[in-house]
């Protein structure tokens, strides 16, 4: 019997698709479930994460989970001052303007305040351009491209394996953003 396996098959899809169009809320529904701070970052901005990851391949999900995370959603003293909106730090060989604050750093686990200067920028598309230059450079952060882009959870242990933070939890703080706001529905 070949002829069975296409009407399973069209059963499945149509099963499927119903469940998709009634668990599925309206998109203004999706947008009135994030706090306004979160919700005014990601219209502001969420134009830069799609050029950002037609251009590198990064997936705008988590684009905008790190930005948002490190930005503090676009509220933080870093992103207010500097337009750094990755918390990317200035090393030695960083040619452009730093600027310097308290941070929070993670040494064995333990939460200590530093003083780190970070990359500063002219405007903040800069900043989401130098995030994707700083993840296909270096080379602790290679083996992401090989995660699809749908797969977060393997993107996000990615950054926090390649050293992009120094919190443990960054990973699942990381996963709780993109599952607290939805940010997969982008």
């Amino acid at each position: 019997m070949k002829g069975t396996p296409l009407p399973v098959f069209s059963a499945l899809v149509i099963v499927l698709t119903l469940y998709a169009f009634t668990t599925n809320k309206p998109y203004a529904g999706k947008e009135a479930s994030r706090p306004a701070k979160v919700q005014r970052y990601i219209e502001k901005y969420r134009y830069l994460s799609v050029e950002l990851n037609q251009t590198t391949g990064i997936p705008t999900t988590i684009i905008i989970a790190v930005a948002g995370l490190e930005s503090n959603w676009g509220t933080s003293d870093l992103a207010r001052n500097a337009n750094n909106h990755f918390g990317i730090k200035a090393n030695d060989s960083w040619p452009g303007q730093a600027y310097c604050k308290s941070s929070t750093e993670y040494m064995d686990g333990i939460a200590v305040q530093t003083w780190e200067c970070f990359r500063k920028y002219a405007l903040i598309r800069k900043s989401y351009e130098d995030f994707g230059r700083f993840l296909l450079t270096r080379p602790n952060y290679k083996n992401l491209q090989y995660y699809p882009d749908w797969d977060n959870w393997s993107w996000a242990v990615g950054l926090q394996a390649g050293g992009y933070a120094t919190d443990p939890k960054y990973a699942e703080k990381l996963m709780a953003a993109i599952e607290k706001y939805k940010l997969y529905e982008l």
